[in-house]
């Protein structure tokens, strides 16, 4: 657990118990707070009873007045300005108490522990934000510098919460997941290495717009540590992003990765297309590495996470070669371009985390000969942009909340509605032929229907595995 100075004794609310809230409560607790834990989720309320957590309803008024509670910690998903704040989070700022979350309180306590000389080494911290793609590359990072030797780990918005770490003090990196909603409220954002990989329209309500949203995402790159900038720009956001890096009175490094030729300038470039990485240095090629054909690593969406995998890791003293190497050992993750089965030749493809347009986009140009499932809770702008993304596809079956939404908005395809995910896969199993391609690919949120988009694609390999079983 990290050692978390000048908190002992100190009244901290801490709002949200799930992974990070759990995390951070037995972080505080033990670095001797008087922490004040709650949730308005009664599921979370009883396992945070079952984790030995004495709940104090925080969301009362009387608790902020009987109580000198020096500060507030968030989890992700509450918001604090936008679309509003939540009432709890007013009463704090009604009494000017900080706002913090697990992420800002880490680095936190990395600066108190560095100012102490608490110890004689710290790992590097990698964090890496984007709105796809950010944990592939997390993972992807992890593996090559687990596959050579290192020691790191993977935390934040995917898998452990950082606060959550056994120990870190034997780890040479931490590599983080910073999504925008961790980005937004972190009181500081302070690693060495930091990675932006695209932008796309994505939580638009909960940062009042593109700007929002961008802003959030680019305070990862404010840190007095950073040393190490990788950023993609293939937006105009990402080429602002390195317009500002290179005037900054602390020298940073700068690599930029795109998968268009236009985008080469001076400096550091990647180019990740056709299967390939073109390593360029202003407009001269330095080197080119074929990746195999690893279906984890497949279209030009995880070559450039591929590219900034590579990018970072070079930063970290390993060879080019051997990164090659460990990319066609990489397993990838669930729900991502995951093969489920390949049953008569057809190919059954899970990427129940495409929830928006821009990563179904990407799904929808990495295969072909598709049959589409998609549908569930739609986001603002609809999916009427996808309509240039269609040409692999042979047949769309729409299913959930936005069902007739996709029909009306993407109508030129052959596609058919249905109530729920089962009845489009079945449909879709009935008329796909040898060599085509099964894809759940959503272009939604998955809350009409599933908890999250974890079980909504769980649904999907079960559903899989029972045609597979009943043949």
């Amino acid at each position: 657990m990290i050692r978390a100075p000048g908190i002992n004794g100190k009244k901290i609310a801490v709002f949200g118990l799930g992974r990070t809230g759990l995390a951070t409560y037995h972080t505080l607790k033990e670095n001797g707070a008087i922490v004040l834990p709650w949730d308005e989720a009664e599921f979370a309320r009883e396992t945070a009873r079952q984790n030995n957590v004495k709940l104090v309803d925080i969301t009362q008024k009387r608790v902020w007045d009987d109580n000198d509670i020096s500060q507030l910690i968030v989890s992700p998903g509450i918001p604090h300005l936008y679309p509003e704040p939540h009432p709890t989070i007013e009463l704090a700022m009604q009494r000017g108490i900080p706002i913090d979350n697990d992420v800002g309180l880490f680095f936190q306590c990395m600066e108190r522990m560095r100012a102490q000389n608490s110890m004689t080494e710290y790992p590097k911290v990698i964090a890496v934000t984007g709105t796809n793609g950010k944990s592939t590359t997390v993972t992807l990072i992890n593996h090559i510098l687990k596959a050579h030797g290192f020691k790191s780990a993977v935390a934040g918005n995917i898998g452990q919460a950082v606060l959550g770490l056994p120990s870190f003090s034997n780890l040479n990196h931490i590599i983080l997941e910073v999504s925008s909603y961790q980005a937004e409220i972190a009181s500081l954002l302070n690693p060495e290495i930091a990675v932006f990989l695209n932008l796309a329209e994505d939580h638009l309500d909960r940062h009042n717009g593109v700007g929002g949203y961008f802003a959030a995402k680019k305070r990862l790159f404010e840190g007095h540590r950073l040393e190490f900038a990788v950023v993609g720009v293939d937006e105009p956001e990402g080429k602002y992003l390195t317009n500002t890096l290179s005037v900054r009175n602390r020298p940073v490094k700068i690599a930029k990765v795109s998968n268009h030729n236009q985008n080469l300038d001076k400096g550091r470039v990647i180019i990740g297309s056709d299967n390939k990485l073109s390593e360029y240095s202003g407009s001269r090629i330095i080197d080119t590495y074929t990746l195999n054909k690893n279906p984890s690593l497949k279209g030009n969406h995880n070559l450039q996470n591929a590219a900034a995998s590579y990018l970072v890791s070079r930063y970290l003293n390993v060879p080019s070669e051997k990164i090659v190497e460990y990319f066609g050992t990489f397993k990838g993750l669930s729900h991502r371009s995951q093969v489920v089965a390949t049953i008569n030749e057809v190919v059954y493809i899970n990427d129940s985390k495409a929830t928006n347009v821009n990563s179904t986009a990407h799904a929808l140009e990495s295969h072909k000969r598709i049959h589409w499932i998609a549908g569930g809770l739609i986001k603002d702008g609809g999916v009427k942009t996808l309509k240039k993304s269609l040409s692999n596809v042979k047949e769309a079956y729409y299913f959930g909340n936005a069902a007739k939404q996709f029909a009306l908005e993407l109508g030129q395809i052959p596609h058919s509605v249905y109530s729920s995910l089962p009845e489009a896969l079945k449909a879709a199993s009935t008329k796909a032929k040898p060599g085509d391609t099964i894809l759940l690919a959503p272009a939604a949120a998955s809350f009409d229907q599933y908890k999250d988009f974890e079980e909504r694609g769980m649904h999907f390999i079960s559903e899989v595995n029972h045609i597979k079983n009943n043949l």
